[in-house]
């Protein structure tokens, strides 16, 4: 199982999750150089809990669009990451082209024997000295060369906060969490990156419901871009990265399609203040 990590660019702190090898090409997607150099696709595509076949056509779909970044979970299920290995084969990219992440519910680990090899989908539910067990089997791993970088999901400021109380070797490099338009208000992207941890935006369209925003529309109408596009920019813009999901190839490859736009400081102002969404019927 490959784990997560952070990346900075130039001017913003993105979240990835990263294979063992380094990337051979950049492909269709914009990257980030990670804090240990590594350099990763800044959008991920993101298995849901669909059928085997749909996770095999959705999954050879965005490899087809252009994503170098396929994102799993034992959450899915096991037939459907089983579907996700063979559009993979099937695909003929190299190995050295993707970064490949996987993921389980690990709310129950705490200590190193029952983590080691898991990424942290949750914090241990049994406090903080079980989330320091679980940090040290992560630690275990990094310091073994057996992950090139590790990482949390659903963690609050608290959790991440005995996390750093109780780490020897590194923090936590990024922090899964939904993220998107509506969260404008939301302090996780600072209260996380007091820890030197970033966000990754997990359901980045809320609900689906920015599909048919109002003002998203409005203001992908003067670029010539859909609700979901500018819904995905502000995310990226607000210096977070992006784990998305869809079963349709055109959908998937307008989701890589945002590095020829960018949002005015106005514009951010908007979303960042746009909370009660209205839509477009």
């Amino acid at each position: 199982i490959e784990l997560a990590a952070m990346g900075r660019s130039a001017s913003c702190f993105l979240a990835a999750v990263l294979v063992s090898r380094p990337l051979a090409s950049e492909g269709a997607v914009s990257t980030v150089v990670l804090n240990n150099g590594v350099e990763m696709p800044s959008t991920a595509f993101a298995a849901q809990v669909w059928p085997g076949a749909t996770c095999k056509s959705a999954t050879a779909a965005a490899l087809q669009a252009g994503f170098r970044f396929i994102w799993s979970s034992i959450l899915v299920g096991a037939p459907c990451q089983s579907a996700q290995h063979g559009a993979i084969v099937a695909s003929g990219i190299s190995r050295d082209e993707l970064f490949l992440a996987g993921t389980v519910n690990t709310g129950g680990c705490s200590d190193a024997d029952a983590c080691y090899r898991l990424m942290l989908d949750y914090p241990a539910s049994a406090g903080c000295d079980a989330i320091a067990g679980q940090w040290k089997a992560f630690e275990e791993l990094y310091t073994g060369g057996q992950a090139r970088s590790i990482a949390v999901s659903n963690f609050s400021p608290e959790q991440l906060k005995c996390v750093q109380a109780h780490h020897s070797v590194i923090l936590p490099a990024v922090n899964q969490m939904p993220f998107s338009v509506g969260h404008g208000k939301d302090t996780v992207v600072a209260d996380d990156a007091a820890f030197g941890t970033v966000v990754q935006a997990y359901s980045p369209l809320g609900t689906g419901s920015l599909a048919r925003d109002e003002l998203c529309t409005s203001i992908g109408q003067r670029y010539g871009k859909s609700a979901v596009q500018v819904a995905l920019k502000w995310i990226i813009q607000k210096c977070v990265s992006i784990a998305t999901q869809s079963t349709n190839l055109q959908h998937l490859k307008d989701d890589l399609d945002i590095s020829d736009f960018s949002l005015s400081d106005q514009e951010m102002a908007q979303l960042n203040d746009h909370s009660g969404l209205t839509f477009v019927v």
